[in-house]
C-alpha cells in the first residue's frame, strides 16, 4: 500500500504543477467546438424530419382513394393515347368534353387541369382514348367550336422532368426532383461543409461575427425549408379517382333509311312533296315550258300578295326555273322611280298571279327588256297600257 501511495503521488504533483491542465483559451475553443457539434446535430435532426415529412407526403399521395400509383411505362402509354385540348371554356365539365369527342372513339378519361391553390380551371384539358388509333380522328377536331370557343387539339407530349424549369438564382439546371429532396440535399451539403471546417480547425480562425452569421443563416434556411416542404405537402393536388375498368362505349349509330339506300335523294323528295297541290298547279301552268300558259320574259303580270304592296304590276325581266325555288323579276315605274321585285310563286305570301299581256310574237329579246331600265318613258307607257286593260 505504501508503494502504491508513493507511485501515485508524483502523478498528482504533475497535475498540480499544471502540466496536464488546459488553459482558458483552449477550454473556450473546446466549448465552441462542442456547441458547434450540438448545432450540427440539431441540423441533422431537422434534415431527418424533412425526409420523414417527404416520405409521409409520398405515402399519402399513393394511398388516396385506394388508387395505385402509375409507373413511368403506364404514364408514357397513357400519353400516347391522349390529346391536349386548349382554349377550353372555364364552365365546361368532363361530360361536355366527352360528348364533344365521343365520335372519335372510346374515351377512357377526361382530365380538366385546375389551379392547386384556387381550384379554378386553367382553360385546358386532356382526353385519353382507349386506343392510339383514335388520336388521328381526334386531331381533326382542331379549331372546332366548343361552348362558343375554337379549341386547340394537339397530341399530348410525355412530360420530361425539369424540361420547363429554368435556372434559379445562383443555381444550375435542375432535374425533375421534388422540392423536399432538393432542400434536403442542400441542407446536408451545408452540414458537411461546416463539419469539415470544424474538423480542420478553420472554423475557429473566423471572427465571432462571421461564425454567428454562418450558423444563424444555416438554421434560418433549414427552418424555411421545413415550412416550404410542409406547405407543398399540404397543397399537393389529389390524384384523379379513375378506375381503369370503367370503359365508356360510344352510342350506336342509326342505319340510313331505305329511300337513301335505293338512291332517292333529298331534292327529288322536296320537289315532289314540298309544294301544295295549288302551288304545284300554279308552277306547272305558268312556268313549265310544256304549258300553253307559260310566262316568258316581256309579259306583263299582276301579282296579288298578303302584305304590302298588296298588288304589283310590271314587266317580267327574267325567270329562274328551279322547281319549288322558281322565281321571276318584275319591273315598273312608281312615282318616276324604277322599282323591281323578285317574286317566289311558291311563297305562302303570294295569293295569285295573273298574266295581263303576253309579249309580242311570243317572245322578246332580253336586250330590249334591259333597255327599258334606261327608258322610263317607254316603261311608263307599258304600265299605263296595262292599267287600262
Amino acid at each position: 500500500m505504501a508503494e502504491e501511495v508513493e507511485s501515485t503521488q508524483p502523478a498528482a504533483n504533475v497535475g498540480a504543477e499544471g502540466v496536464g491542465v488546459l488553459d482558458d483559451s483552449e477550454e473556450a475553443e473546446t466549448k465552441e467546438i462542442l456547441l458547434m457539434k450540438q448545432r450540427v446535430a440539431e441540423m441533422e435532426a431537422e434534415a431527418e424530419k424533412l425526409r420523414q415529412l417527404q416520405a409521409a407526403a409520398e405515402a399519402g399521395e399513393s394511398s388516396v382513394g385506394g388508387v395505385p400509383m402509375e409507373t413511368e411505362d403506364d404514364k408514357s402509354a397513357a400519353d400516347g393515347r391522349s390529346v391536349y385540348v386548349g382554349n377550353v371554356d372555364y364552365s365546361a365539365t368532363p361530360e361536355d368534353i366527352q360528348a364533344h369527342f365521343q365520335a372519335c372513339g372510346t374515351i377512357n378519361r377526361v382530365t380538366i387541369i385546375c389551379d392547386k391553390f384556387t381550384g379554378h380551371p386553367k382553360g385546358y384539358a386532356y382526353v385519353e382514348f382507349a386506343e392510339p388509333e383514335h388520336i388521328d380522328t381526334a386531331l381533326t377536331m382542331d379549331n372546332s367550336l366548343f361552348h362558343g370557343r375554337l379549341i386547340k387539339v394537339t397530341a399530348k407530349r410525355t412530360n420530361i422532368p425539369g424540361f420547363n424549369r429554368g435556372r434559379g438564382r445562383g443555381g444550375g439546371y435542375r432535374g425533375g426532383t421534388e422540392e423536399a429532396t432538393e432542400v434536403d440535399t442542400v441542407v446536408m451539403r451545408h452540414i458537411e461543409l461546416v463539419v469539415a471546417e470544424v474538423e480542420e480547425g478553420a472554423f475557429n480562425q473566423l471572427s465571432d461575427h462571421r461564425r454567428d452569421e454562418m450558423l444563424s443563416n444555416i438554421l434560418r434556411w433549414t427552418a424555411g425549408a421545413v415550412r416550404s416542404a410542409s406547405t407543398a405537402a399540404k397543397a399537393a393536388p389529389k390524384p384523379y379517382p379513375f378506375s381503369k375498368t370503367a370503359i365508356l362505349h360510344p352510342e350506336p349509330r342509326a342505319p340510313p333509311p331505305k329511300p337513301l339506300l335505293q338512291g332517292k335523294g333529298l331534292m327529288p323528295y322536296l320537289y315532289k312533296n314540298l309544294p301544295s297541290q295549288e302551288k304545284r298547279t300554279l308552277l306547272y301552268d305558268l312556268f313549265s315550258r310544256h304549258s300553253p300558259k307559260c310566262i316568258y320574259p316581256g309579259s306583263i303580270v299582276t301579282v296579288n300578295m298578303e302584305h304590302a304592296p298588296f298588288q304589283f304590276t310590271g314587266v317580267v325581266l327574267g325567270i329562274r326555273r328551279r322547281g319549288p325555288d322558281t322565281s321571276f323579276v318584275l319591273r315598273n315605274v312608281v312615282q318616276r322611280i324604277g322599282v323591281e321585285m323578285q317574286i317566289y310563286p311558291n311563297s305562302p305570301h303570294v295569293k295569285a298571279i295573273k298574266v295581263i299581256r303576253s309579249p309580242p310574237k311570243g317572245r322578246m329579246k332580253r336586250a330590249k327588256l334591259f333597255y327599258l331600265r334606261d327608258s322610263p318613258e317607254k316603261m311608263s307607257a307599258l304600265a299605263g297600257g296595262a292599267g287600262k286593260k
